[in-house]
């Protein structure tokens, strides 16, 4: 966990181990998000939002059996 300490020109220098475990470089653009009072999430502004999203729900198709599966029971259902 790093500590940043807020400027006067309300600046933060992100620390090394955070810089480093997000492979962020010099100019990179970060979004924070406010959770409440006293907590907020940094995350990577993402530079291509479809890579980004890439393989976002997969867990969902491997819970009905891959999308074979699931494809081939949804076209069954349409004969009947």
């Amino acid at each position: 966990m790093g500590i940043a300490t807020l400027s006067q020109k309300y600046q933060i220098v992100v620390p090394r181990e955070v810089r480093d475990r997000l492979r962020l470089k010099a100019g990179a653009k970060i979004m924070i998000h406010p959770l409440d009072d006293t907590r907020a999430v940094l995350t990577k502004h993402p530079t291509d939002y479809v890579q980004a999203l890439q393989g976002l729900g997969k867990e969902v198709w491997q819970s009905l059996g891959g999308t074979d599966t699931y494809i081939l029971q949804e076209r069954s259902s349409w004969d009947k």
